[in-house]
């Protein structure tokens, strides 16, 4: 029997109350690019393979407001004792379905401020169902099995790009002005840096400090 719920985040996140009530549909002056280079480094017993900045994202919140995002459903899926994908990035307001496809009892919770939730235990078969308003990153574990974890980020701004395997990033049509630009790895802590749109050779260090996991990137509707 499938067990099915929604929850609802707390109202704020990294972008702050004051800009994610701003975000409306406002007018911006035409900016143009931003552009730069990634780079991620193993911490001490970590390694990193080439290739693995693919699942990079990089976003920008103006410090004038962003319009809104177009949210979406995502799957996530408990499966050999580990959550399937391991890591995913959703506009703001998306709505992830939690199943638990084992054999054995699981359990979905999650201590991150603004998004604190706890299903409880989840039998062979049952799906819960969570929408995730606050932007930024939140850890989902299974209180059955300490060593799952789920990667999530949850993006307020349409302004998105994804990084290339040699590290480069160009996100288009991002508008004039000065913001917060954000780079997130599934493997690194969340890093951000103050730009000015337009702006080109950017670059941001990351350091690896967890191992690499199976990642789906949803950036949504870009500009």
């Amino acid at each position: 029997m499938f067990v099915r719920r929604l929850g609802q985040a707390m109202a704020w996140g990294v972008v702050g109350m004051g800009a994610q009530a701003a975000m409306a549909a406002v007018p911006h002056a035409e900016g143009g690019d931003i552009a730069g280079h990634v780079v991620l480094v193993p911490n001490p017993g970590q390694s990193v393979a080439p290739g693995e900045l693919v699942d990079t994202v990089v976003y920008f919140v103006p410090k004038a407001g962003i319009p809104h995002v177009k949210p979406g459903t995502y799957n996530v899926n408990s499966v050999d004792m580990d959550f399937r994908p391991g890591a995913m990035a959703v506009p703001a307001g998306s709505k992830i379905t939690f199943a638990n496809l084992d054999q054995v009892l699981h359990n979905v919770y999650s201590s991150t401020p603004g998004s604190v939730f706890d299903y409880q235990f989840q039998k062979v078969g049952d799906v819960v169902e969570r929408r995730f308003t606050t932007p930024g990153t939140v850890l989902v574990s299974c209180n059955v099995h300490h060593f799952m974890e789920f990667d999530l980020l949850v993006l307020p701004t349409p302004y998105v790009a994804s990084v290339a395997a040699d590290g480069s990033f160009t996100m288009h049509h991002v508008p004039a002005g000065a913001g917060t630009l954000y780079f997130w790895n599934p493997r690194a802590v969340l890093k951000s840096q103050v730009v000015a749109a337009p702006a080109h050779d950017i670059t941001q260090r990351l350091v690896a400090i967890k191992p690499r996991v199976t990642t789906e990137l949803h950036l949504g509707e870009q500009p």
